[in-house]
């Protein structure tokens, strides 16, 4: 299956999305924050990216742009808790930076797992 990189700072999200994907057969790797995820990102083969948005050191919009930078081919899917409740909502600005798709925290495993096939196979 995939190699898939998870970029969150909740370690409740890595370890629960780790586990749920590793399930699906994936090979999951996780990060605490965007800058430990871009360094992940050059030491492995990944074929998706799941970030966080609002994560301390290199947050998840830098990390979308750092990819699109650098690696076009790598899908993304940002995602992100509350903010569609607050005036500044990231989740679209992070599509239009390039992320593939966009889901809101708390995320359902089913909604993940759409999201990732759909991001794979496309």
């Amino acid at each position: 299956m995939a190699g898939i990189l998870i970029i969150d700072d909740d370690e409740t999200i890595r370890s629960v999305f780790k586990r749920f994907l590793e399930g699906k057969g994936h090979k999951v790797t996780v990060a605490a924050d965007g800058r430990q995820g871009l360094r992940a990102l050059e030491d492995g083969a990944i074929d998706l990216v799941i970030t966080d948005i609002m994560m301390p050191e290199t947050d998840g919009l830098e990390v979308v742009m750092a990819i699109r930078g650098r690696e076009a081919d790598v899908p993304v899917i940002a995602i992100s808790g509350g903010m569609h409740a607050m005036p500044m909502d990231f989740l679209p600005m992070a599509k239009k930076f390039g992320a593939k798709d966009v889901l809101y925290k708390p995320v359902e495993l089913d909604d993940l797992l759409a999201a990732v096939k759909k991001a794979l196979n496309d």
